[in-house]
């Protein structure tokens, strides 16, 4: 008598199916989510094991579609973007440790690596001197698996113009359904600016997050729309309206000004005067820190406590921002100060990474104390850059500051360098989503964030390759 069911049937169809459905059965009957997710899990990790290409795209869609996770009352993940990222760059180590050979040969060729490996030496030299050791490892266990996922990722999966026009349909697509969702929850709720932040749930935690993807991704559409034809060019510019409603109606002034930054930067990286720009607002930034700090000039913009509020009507909240009477701009100069009171008690190695949150209240000054103080979220300094000197010093913002210059230098030569019109348009494409980056985390720290943090370390990876092409092209060594 024929066997119904083969032995080989048996071992790769049946009785993986029967496992998901007692784990379904169990999960319902113990009311226990995780058996719900897990044969989800399983699958995953044996279709993306067979290539880590479809890993690393699958990724990238998930980046606008994750929502946090509280695991306990202080640990929480990011879902399900970050476990892919751990799970990618796990899968990347192991495979770059069995075949070296596969390991970008960028890596080697570019000026750019040498000082990401320097930021990363500094912060581990940080981390020994760190005043919560413990929340400092985790940091730098988090950051490895953000650069080996999308810098040597980015690196290996993002070779050929066809990678990066299906990394930018990820992104985009992927972004379009939060974007949907919330303009068609936004509109039952009169597009008024108190409910935006209700209409974000779960994929956002506040229109400050959702703004900053959405600025960021626009020049991605640009591009995409410059470099397609026929009927897509129809749907694209469907899409560019898209996002720009949505970016008006999540009332970000942030966003707004990104925009600004953006055509500022495509301008000054056309004619050349990119760099000379950034000096001067870092000398202009350097000039007024220094007279703030000079006498306590700052306790001059200390606000009214009782007006410092948290307003409901937009045109309410743009008036409260320039007459200093905006909530969330004194919290900002409240951390702010005291940030800058932590930098000075430690100037060389700082606080160690990520440990602002538990003693920046010992330095604060109650003049700029507003309702939301207390800071039940725990949430960091909102300024990227004075976080980095805070937790690792002078020298490690005097590194990130050399590093983004560089980015942007090897950005700007590279579009004035290569003659293929898509890698030019590439360059300008990091220059000025880079800008915007920059521009978000002079009021934020959102590259410590899943979403931002992953857009950033892909530019990088791309600069990365741009850097070592210009070389080719040219014949030269690193340049400066």
């Amino acid at each position: 008598m024929q066997q119904a069911v083969s032995k080989q049937e048996l071992m790769r169809w049946w009785l993986p199916a029967i496992a998901a459905i007692l784990c379904f059965v169990t999960g319902i009957v113990l009311d226990e989510k995780t058996l719900l997710v897990l044969p989800f899990a399983v699958l995953a990790i044996f279709v993306f094991s067979k290539n880590l290409r479809y890993l690393f795209f699958a990724l990238l869609f998930a980046i606008p579609l994750s929502t946090e996770f509280s695991v306990t009352s202080t640990l929480s993940t990011d879902l399900p973007d970050e476990p892919m990222m751990l799970m990618l760059a796990g899968s990347l180590l192991l495979l770059l440790i069995l075949k070296p050979s596969l390991l970008p040969n960028e890596l080697m060729k570019s000026s750019l690596v040498l000082l990401l490996l320097l930021q990363m030496l500094w912060m581990l030299v940080t981390v020994l001197f760190s005043h919560e050791l413990w929340l400092s490892i985790k940091y730098c266990l988090a950051k490895s698996w953000f650069l080996l996922a999308f810098v040597i990722g980015g690196l290996l999966f993002l070779r050929t113009k066809d990678d990066l026009k299906l990394a930018s349909k990820a992104l985009i697509f992927s972004m379009l359904i939060p974007i949907v969702i919330s303009l068609v929850r936004h509109a039952g709720k009169g597009f008024s600016f108190e409910s935006i932040n209700s209409t974000l749930d779960p994929f956002f935690r506040n229109h400050v997050n959702y703004s900053a993807v959405i600025v960021c991704l626009f020049p991605v559409l640009l591009v995409w729309y410059r470099f397609s034809e026929g009927r897509l060019r129809k749907w694209i510019i469907a899409c560019i309206v898209v996002f720009l409603v949505a970016l008006f109606f999540a009332y970000s002034r942030g966003a707004w000004l990104c925009l600004i930054s953006g055509a500022v930067t495509w301008v000054a990286v056309k004619r050349r005067f990119l760099l000379s720009l950034i000096v001067a607002a870092l000398i202009i930034a350097t000039a007024s820190l220094f007279w703030l700090i000079q006498d306590d000039n700052y306790l001059k913009f200390a606000p009214d406590f009782n007006t410092t509020t948290q307003h409901t009507d937009f045109n309410e909240h743009l008036e409260a921002t320039y007459t200093l009477k905006d909530m969330s701009t004194m919290e900002r100069f409240y951390r702010w100060i005291a940030g800058i009171k932590m930098l000075n008690e430690e100037k060389m190695h700082g606080f160690g990474p990520n440990s602002f949150t538990i003693y920046y209240k010992e330095y604060t000054v109650s003049a700029f104390k507003t309702w939301v103080s207390s800071n039940e979220e725990k949430s960091s300094v909102h300024n990227y850059f004075l976080l980095i000197a805070i937790e690792q010093g002078l020298p490690g913002v005097i590194i990130l500051l050399a590093l983004l210059m560089y980015m942007f230098g090897v950005a700007v030569k590279a579009y004035h360098t290569l003659h293929d019109p898509f890698e030019r348009s590439l360059a300008m494409l990091c220059a000025v989503v880079l800008s915007m980056i920059v521009t978000l985390n002079l009021l934020s720290d959102l590259i410590e964030t899943d979403k931002i943090g992953s857009l950033y370390f892909i530019i990088l990876g791309l600069l990365i390759r741009l850097q070592v092409k210009v070389n080719e092209q040219t014949k030269k060594g690193y340049f400066l």
